[in-house]
């Protein structure tokens, strides 16, 4: 899967002529650093033999090797000015290629944008906020009603209100729980047995309560005469 990423890679990649230039004057480049160094060396050792031949008291052969280091010398200044050029000449392909890619990726950018603006038009945005604000200001709007109408009076007959609705449910739910059938017949008889002997109970209750009143009155009856 490497190897046909990488083919379809080199496809989608085309060599334009400003790659073939910058390739040649590369090429151009690398060659005249090699003549350079090799007009160096040659300058070096004409100066060499220069030397030796004035040791050796030869002084045409020392002239004729300067000469030679001369020439050498205007080589290597022909050299360095083709040098310069060919460098400056590849730095500004290079740079307009740099160029061209921001301009590409600018233009690219500027249509995405224009697309987008297309989407969302200046008119939709306005009635968008418009409607928001209205939203909002009907919201806020209710909001003081409901603060503002409302008296103490009015809050505490709402509160009453709540309390009674409150009350009524549990009242509900109580009675409910009294009405719960069952489809045990031996259960609903304990139930009413329950509520016989609850009844039962209440009642002698009451008739204990009714004696120990009259036996109250007897005695008040009693300390009044004696008194």
């Amino acid at each position: 899967m490497g190897s046909l990423f990488g083919k379809k890679k080199n496809k989608n990649q085309e060599i334009t002529s400003q790659d073939r230039a910058v390739l040649e004057l590369k090429v151009q480049r690398d060659n005249l650093k090699r003549s350079r160094k090799k007009i160096e060396s040659v300058i070096d050792k004409e100066t060499e033999i220069a030397k030796q031949c004035l040791r050796a008291k030869k002084r045409k052969q020392a002239l004729l090797a300067l000469r030679r280091k001369k020439w050498q010398e205007q080589t290597l200044e022909k050299v360095e000015k083709m040098l310069t050029n060919v460098e400056e000449m590849t730095q500004s392909i290079e740079f307009k290629q740099m160029e061209k890619k921001v301009f590409d990726s600018l233009k690219s950018g500027k249509d995405a944008l224009q697309q987008l603006n297309k989407m969302m038009s200046v008119e939709e945005v306005e009635q968008l906020m418009e409607e928001n604000e209205e939203a909002m200001s009907y919201q806020n709007e209710i909001q003081e009603l409901l603060a503002g109408q409302l008296t103490q009076e009015d809050e505490e007959d709402v509160l009453k209100e709540l309390d009674e609705i409150i009350e009524m449910a549990q009242d509900e739910k109580e009675i409910n729980m009294h009405k719960v059938p069952t489809k045990n017949p031996k259960k609903k008889q304990m139930l009413d047995e329950e509520e016989e002997e609850e009844a039962t109970t209440s009642s002698e209750e009451e008739i204990e309560k009714e004696k120990e009143k009259k036996k109250t009155k007897v005695k008040h009856k009693k300390v009044a005469e004696m008194i």
